[in-house]
């Protein structure tokens, strides 16, 4: 049976990572404006990965948000910088540029550990109408607040999303099954379920209780136990074996866990 415990620590309010500081990151904000250095080096980012992507379209905005935009920053946060685009610019099929940015986004990711003052840059691609919920939001064009931060003191539901993480937690599980009987399309077409479910419960949790909703923690806490980095390279993995030809079927090794098999052959 899956158990994923939350650390007691990380929602004590006098201790933990989710307890609301009296001010924004101070490396970061002065009078709530960002530091023009941070702001200059993440616009430099920006840029340089849309040159190298070639697409022919520019930039709508480019935003940073999450924890480091909050007053709810941490030692561990690190910088969501948003790329706003109009994917519609780029081809007509919308979910086909989203998904091949998302892809690009992941590879970015992993390639990639460029850290501002400690804080790792984390980038990702946004197509510029989406709603965005967020508990700050920070123009790095206009170079003001889209959405100003504010402190909350939120009550959290902890037994709601240890059942939430754990139900996901076993469905990718169960794909992993899948996986070791060699039924990759089977796995690959599950595993893309699995990450839209994912992608539906955190979205539905933010716009109707915002970053503190059991659906955001139990994204959260499947993300900080790896979950969410396995289900993606299981999901590489399955398409890579579901188009590949071999003559000789051979058995993946059933003393092999899922987690150290991927460990191996993470993509």
């Amino acid at each position: 049976m899956i158990k994923l415990t939350i650390k007691k620590e990380d929602f004590d309010f006098n201790s933990g990572l989710l307890k609301p500081k009296e001010t924004l990151y101070p490396k970061f904000w002065k009078n709530n404006d960002l530091n023009p250095i941070v702001a200059r080096k993440l616009m430099q980012i920006a840029d340089d990965v849309i040159k190298s992507l070639d697409l022919g379209v520019g930039i709508e905005d480019v935003v940073i948000t999450g924890s480091i935009a909050s007053y709810n920053w941490h030692e561990m946060s690190d910088i969501d910088l948003h790329i706003m685009m109009d994917f519609e610019k780029i081809d007509d099929n919308f979910d086909l540029v989203k998904k091949m940015l998302d892809q690009i986004r992941i590879n970015w990711n992993k390639k990639h550990n460029i850290l501002i003052d400690g804080k790792e840059v984390e980038l990702y691609f946004q197509h510029y109408t989406e709603p965005h919920e967020a508990n700050g939001i920070w123009s790095l064009e206009l170079e003001k607040w889209l959405g100003e931060p504010v402190r909350l003191n939120p009550e959290i539901d902890i037994i709601t999303t240890e059942k939430k993480a754990e139900a996901i937690a076993r469905q990718i599980e169960h794909l992993f099954e899948m996986f070791k009987k060699q039924d990759f399309k089977e796995a690959y077409e599950y595993a893309d379920k699995v990450k839209v479910k994912i992608a539906r419960m955190r979205q539905l949790g933010l716009s109707d209780q915002g970053i503190y909703s059991p659906e955001n923690l139990a994204f959260k806490m499947l993300r900080n136990a790896g979950y969410l980095e396995k289900l993606s390279a299981l999901k590489i993995e399955a398409y890579d074996r579901m188009m590949s030809l071999s003559l000789n079927k051979k058995p993946i090794n059933e003393n092999t866990t899922w987690r150290n098999y991927l460990n191996q052959g993470d993509k």
